[in-house]
């Protein structure tokens, strides 16, 4: 018998497989598949992360140029540096902190690279209702129910309101046209679903990041 856990779960897995067949009931490109929309609402999940981890970035970078020191850097960074060596960086500090800022860099361009693309194919959604839908669902990265509300007020006076049922459809074909876009530009080639042992059958998406020689 499941527990009160392994029964949320199991709901949510079934409502978000229940989202997906329909999101892909209003797609008409033809060559957009399931786990394209998989894919696609996974990086929409992230992207507000994304953003994040590049912001920190670029604060540091721009403590570095403030005169912090690599060691300075570093010790405000431990924790990350520990998990990426499985142990304390002493030996060589300077040595470690560009091995480590080499790697944040590669990661820092990734996300640039990804969330161009989303933001990209938001900017050009030629339906002003799923523009904004986009905007506040995945920029701004608000709740549904916030969004759905909003927009169902018509705050925009150039985008009037629409009710919650047009809403929920609009917010699929948004889904759709960025699945394409981001097909289109093989952004999605670096989503991978894991549907190895051990797995649900939905798989584990992640992303593949790109190699650091």
């Amino acid at each position: 018998m499941m527990n009160d856990n392994q029964m949320c779960i199991v709901n949510s897995l079934e409502e978000e497989s229940s989202d997906t067949q329909k999101i892909i009931q209003v797609n008409f490109f033809s060559d957009i598949e399931q786990e394209d929309i998989l894919k696609t609402k996974w990086l929409l999940s992230k992207y507000v992360d994304m953003i994040d981890v590049i912001k920190n970035y670029e604060f540091a970078l721009q403590q570095i140029e403030n005169g912090m020191s690599a060691y300075e850097l570093l010790s405000a960074e431990g924790a990350i540096a520990k998990r990426e060596s499985g142990r304390e960086l002493t030996a060589d500090v300077t040595a470690n902190a560009v091995i480590l800022k080499d790697k944040r860099h590669t990661n820092y361009k990734f996300y640039q690279f990804i969330t161009n693309n989303i933001r990209f194919a938001i900017n050009n959604m030629r339906d002003p209702h799923e523009g904004l839908a986009a905007k506040l669902l995945f920029i701004d990265g608000k709740k549904y129910l916030m969004a759905q509300q909003y927009m169902e007020k018509g705050y925009r006076k150039d985008v009037p309101g629409i009710s919650a049922t047009t809403f929920a459809d609009k917010r699929r074909r948004v889904i759709v046209n960025i699945a394409n876009s981001l097909k289109t530009n093989r952004t999605l080639d670096f989503v991978t679903i894991d549907y190895g042992r051990g797995r649900n059958k939905e798989g584990e998406i992640g992303l593949r990041m790109p190699e650091v020689n």
